[in-house]
Order: C-alpha cells, then sequence, then structure tokens
C-alpha cells in the first residue's frame, strides 16, 4: 500500500514566490477609488448600492493577498500533513471572519474570475492584487488540490459549518446539476467580457450575510442556500460555484492529494458513507460483470458522437445568442430608447433624460448593440462548443472502467474538508 509523500513546502513555496515576482515586474497596480466625484442629483434619484463593495486603500489589498496566501499554506498543512478536521474547521471560523465579514465577500477569488475576463477584454487593467487573489487558489490547487475549498474560502466555510444532516443526492440527478456551473462559469465570463456586469457578484448567495445588508431577493436567496445546505451538504460549491470547475480542472495532476486510508484499506466503506459531497471513489477489485465487447461498442460510440455533441451545442449556442443578449445594459438601453421615441411609452426614464435622446445618440446605441450582439454570437458559439465537450467527455469518462485497490477521493470533487480522516479505523 501507497502512502501519501511528504510535500517539499520549502520549493512549492520558492516557485510560487518567483512566480509572483515576475508578475510583479510586467503587471501595474490600479486604484479602485472613484476617478471623478460624484453628481449631485436634485431629481431624488439615488445612487445604487455596488455589487463589488466600497474601495479601499492599496495596501489593504495586499494583506489581503498575504492572509490569502498563508491561510492556503495552513489548509495545505492541516490537510494533506496534520490530518486534522478540528484544524480545518478553526480555519473556516478564521476565514468566515476575515474573508467573509472584515472583506466583505470583496475581492474574492470567486469574483476575481470576471475582473480576469473583463481584462483580458481591454475593459480595464487587472491589479496585481486581483490577479494573485485569482491565481493563488489555482496555484495550490495544482499542488495540493482544492486546499482553498476545505476552510479559506467563506462561502465554503459557512455551508460546511451547517451541513447537519447532510443528505446523498442520487447520482444521476447530481450528474445532471453538475453541469449548472459549466454554464455559470461561461456566462459570467461572456458578460464581464462584454461589459455586462459581474453575475457572481450580483447573484452571490451570502453577500447579504457578511455585509448584513443585501436587497430583500438576496437575502432570501442565501437563506434558502443555508437552509438547503442542512440536508444536502454545500450545495453552492457544488451545483453552482463557477471558481469550482476552475479548481476542478488544476487538481486533476496535483500530486499531493488526500489519501484517506494511510495504511491498508479494509474497505469498510466508512469514508464513503460519511463524504458529505460524495466525493469517495470505491474500490474496484470485484469483477467486471459486462461483456467486454458491449463495453468497447459503448465507449467508441460516444468517441464518435463527442464531435455531435460540440456542433450540436455550438449551433444551440449561436442560436440563443440574440435572446441571451437582451439582458445585456447596452440592449435594455437601446429597447427603452426605441420605445420612447416611438411613442409606445409616454413617461421618460431617467436613462433618457441623462441622455438627451437624439438621432444622433440613438445611432449610437444600435451601433454598440449590434457590437454586443456580435460578440454574443460569438461567446454563445464557443460557450456551446464547450459544454458540447464538457457533456462528451463525461460520457466517455463514465464508459471507461478503472481498477482501485483502495477507496480514493475523487480529486475534482473532493473539497478536501477532511471529515473522512476521523471514520477511517486505518487513520
Amino acid at each position: 500500500m501507497r502512502t501519501i509523500g511528504k510535500p517539499n513546502i520549502h520549493k512549492i513555496v520558492n516557485c510560487v514566490t518567483l512566480f509572483i515576482a515576475l508578475f510583479m515586474m510586467t503587471v501595474s497596480t490600479a486604484s479602485a477609488s472613484d476617478r471623478f466625484p460624484r453628481p449631485e442629483f436634485q431629481t431624488g434619484y439615488e445612487i445604487p448600492q455596488s455589487d463589488v463593495g466600497t474601495a479601499r486603500d492599496v495596501i489593504f489589498y495586499y494583506i489581503d493577498v498575504a492572509v490569502l496566501f498563508a491561510a492556503l499554506c495552513a489548509a495545505a498543512y492541516l490537510v494533506l500533513k496534520k490530518r486534522s478536521r478540528k484544524g480545518v474547521i478553526g480555519l473556516m471560523l478564521f476565514s468566515i471572519g476575515y474573508f467573509g465579514f472584515l472583506k466583505q465577500g470583496c475581492v474574492c477569488s470567486l469574483g476575481a474570475v470576471q475582473n480576469i475576463a473583463a481584462g483580458l477584454a481591454g475593459n480595464f487593467t487587472i491589479s496585481i492584487t486581483v490577479f494573485l487573489i485569482f491565481a493563488l487558489p489555482l496555484i495550490f490547487a495544482l499542488f495540493f488540490g482544492r486546499v482553498f475549498c476545505s476552510g479559506v474560502c467563506p462561502l465554503g466555510a459557512v455551508q460546511d459549518i451547517v451541513a447537519i444532516k447532510p443528505k446523498r443526492v442520487p447520482s444521476r440527478i447530481s450528474a445532471v446539476l453538475g453541469f449548472i456551473p459549466h454554464i455559470y462559469l461561461g456566462a459570467a465570463i461572456l458578460f464581464a467580457a462584454t461589459g455586462g456586469g459581474f453575475l457572481i457578484c450580483k447573484f452571490d448567495p451570502f453577500v447579504g450575510i457578511f455585509r448584513l445588508s443585501a436587497p430583500f431577493g438576496v437575502m432570501i436567496w442565501g437563506a434558502g442556500l443555508l437552509i438547503l445546505g442542512i440536508f444536502i451538504a454545500r450545495p453552492y460549491c457544488r451545483y453552482l460555484c463557477p471558481y469550482g470547475v476552475i479548481l476542478g480542472w488544476a487538481s486533476t495532476i496535483t500530486k499531493y492529494r488526500i489519501k484517506i486510508c494511510p495504511d491498508k484499506c479494509v474497505s469498510c466503506r466508512l469514508c464513503e458513507n460519511t463524504c458529505p459531497v460524495d466525493a469517495i471513489l470505491p474500490s474496484t477489485t470485484e469483477p467486471v460483470k459486462e461483456q467486454r465487447g458491449l463495453a468497447v461498442k459503448r465507449f467508441k460510440f460516444y468517441c464518435m458522437m463527442l464531435p455531435v455533441w460540440v456542433i450540436v451545442l455550438a449551433i444551440c449556442g449561436w442560436f440563443l445568442a440574440e435572446p441571451i443578449s437582451s439582458f445585456h445594459p447596452d440592449m435594455k438601453l437601446l429597447r427603452i430608447i426605441e420605445l420612447e421615441v416611438s411613442g409606445a411609452v409616454r413617461t421618460k426614464s431617467f436613462e433618457a433624460e441623462a441622455l438627451r435622446v437624439d438621432e444622433n445618440v440613438i445611432a449610437v446605441l444600435r451601433n454598440n448593440a449590434d457590437k454586443t450582439n456580435r460578440k454574443f454570437k460569438l461567446g454563445m458559439l464557443i460557450l456551446g462548443a464547450y459544454l458540447g465537450l464538457v457533456i462528451g467527455a463525461y460520457l466517455i469518462r463514465q464508459s471507461t472502467y478503472k481498477k482501485r485497490k483502495t477507496y480514493d477521493a475523487n480529486p475534482v470533487t473532493c473539497v478536501n474538508c477532511a471529515l473522512c480522516y476521523g471514520y477511517c479505523p486505518k487513520n
């Protein structure tokens, strides 16, 4: 029985430090403060609350990066070396206090996905701190798995604490729901890259908890997920979190992953029954009952169907681009202005008053809407092809048979909560 190797922390930390230093030489920092004073309206108009919180001094963002790096190191140590569930719970409480209530959930690694997408699209400059908040959990996932999810992410920590009586979700239902994060990730990147807003921040279920204030709908959304989390462990992490998709990609090649049983596995199935997120892969020592010929035919069929899935869903994405782009602010603004100009709406909106609408303004709005529509067609085409690739790859993976002598944790779905350690008789 092979046991987990001891991670060489010094070499990994040196590599991460070198990576950070090289990136700091090429990227300049950007302040999040207001560039111009906000206008004073005399019409009773109230400036809406921002989805991304208030600006802070740049030094505090560097402190956040340092704390994030230290928390990730602590998580890797507690999960892989110390193998301590109590230590992970302590880290969860710290993360809820610091990354949740103190930082008010902003800027978080989940939301930074949108900053990176908007920056690559040329909408604004990516600051070094935002990039590091996005990249550090991924770098650690390459070496240690999803230790960010174990006790560093405040969203996962809140859900883990309320999971009092988690029930097992049927595998087929869980598999279908598992495609939602891929759709959410693609939509968030598409809207951020086209200037349509930050969907992840807008629909963050726990922002109302961390900021102690939020719109009523957001509060209901977060409370509903917490109540659901009592019976289904980490529902947001498993079936919604877009950043978890990227962490899962990085975790597939990690070397120092969770090993439930450090000694000879006795196949007691305690870890499988205990895992709250159904991430335990059972042993496959029993002989295969299905004929090999049928299994090979099914595998070949799924391989041939892979390009079909990609093409069909890419076409579906192309045709869905126009209705989905109607939720973009540019498209909404054009629709409002056109209704008012045509006389369908008698009262003028605030947008029309501010723009002083004439033919030139409408021409500019239509030009912007056409550009947005073209971007959405390309983006939805790529998103559809990606979803087809995900579905096809899942079917191919399900048709393969891998031998495992012991119970093992699936690195893609395992959140490194360390709950299984305490139930293993050989731990």
